[in-house]
Formats: C-alpha cells, sequence, structure tokens
C-alpha cells in the first residue's frame, strides 16, 4: 500500500474558523430577518380594527447585535412604538393592566361609538375622555413567532450551499 503525504499549511485551523464564523454570521442574519418576516406577520394577523399604520409591525426590525443578530430592539420598540409591550403581553411595563384615561376622540369624531365597537380607533386629537375599564387582550405575537423559529432555522439550513 503506498504511502500519501497529505501536507496541511500552519494557517489551516485559522482559516477554516473564520470561515465557519463568516457562514454561522450570514445564516443567523437569514434566521433573524426571516424572524422579522414572521412576527410582523403575526402582528398584522391579530389587528382587531382598521385603519392600523402599521407602525407596530414595522417597528420590529433586524439589528446586529455583540455576537449575533435580533429582532426588535427594546429600546427603539419603547421610543417608537410603547405599546409593543402591553400589546404582546396584555400588561403595561409598570404592571398596570387597564389603560389609563385619556383625552381624544374615535375616527368618527363621536365622542362614544360605544367604545370602539363599530372598528373605529381612538385618537389623541379630540376633547372627549375616555376612561378605560377592561384590559388590553394580549396578542401573544412574540410567542406565536417562536413558535415559529425552529421551521425558520430549517428553512435557512436547507439553503446552504457550500
Amino acid at each position: 500500500m503506498a504511502k500519501i503525504n497529505v501536507k496541511i499549511k500552519s494557517n489551516f485551523a485559522k482559516t477554516q474558523t473564520a470561515f465557519i464564523l463568516r457562514l454561522s454570521d450570514i445564516q443567523i442574519e437569514a434566521i433573524a430577518r426571516k424572524t422579522e418576516l414572521v412576527i410582523k406577520e403575526k402582528i398584522t394577523e391579530r389587528i382587531e380594527r382598521d385603519g392600523s399604520t402599521g407602525n407596530l409591525a414595522n417597528s420590529f426590525t433586524t439589528v446586529k447585535i455583540t455576537g449575533g443578530w435580533g429582532v426588535g430592539d427594546i429600546d427603539f420598540l419603547n421610543k417608537q412604538a410603547p405599546y409593543w409591550y402591553w400589546q404582546n403581553f396584555g400588561i403595561a411595563q409598570s404592571g398596570r393592566k387597564i389603560p389609563p384615561e385619556s383625552k381624544g376622540a374615535f375616527g368618527s369624531g363621536k365622542p362614544r361609538p360605544t367604545a370602539g365597537a363599530g372598528g373605529s380607533r381612538w385618537g389623541t386629537t379630540g376633547n372627549f375622555f375616555i376612561n378605560p375599564k377592561k384590559p388590553i387582550e394580549a396578542k401573544n405575537y412574540i410567542q406565536a413567532t417562536l413558535n415559529e423559529v425552529n421551521k425558520i432555522v430549517s428553512s435557512v439550513v436547507r439553503t446552504i450551499k457550500l
């Protein structure tokens, strides 16, 4: 049997490590971008009233973080869509369960179309007061998205061509 000599360059391990790190970063970014699409879909599916601006869904973006990628920068969400937590969990970050009284009007311009029963949205322009009595129902769009993560990871892994 013939002897075969294989020479491995001294920087082989370093080169392979760099390749693997770059490939994993590409995969994790792809997973995050697909996850962003799914969370936007889950939020949109749960809209109960017409006239949505899409602000909540559009506030969830893919972001580069230390050591990888994520979806939804909490500081950005707190500024851009401060109601994100309340809508998702059914409770404010402060622990409050029922929204505070506020001044405004329903989209119809009428002070009381049976508290949004006609699909109207409460706006901050107007001189009427609303004093909510019931908690906001949790939409659980984050959990619904997490339920899809295995499918997202599998779909990304299947696309890898080496």
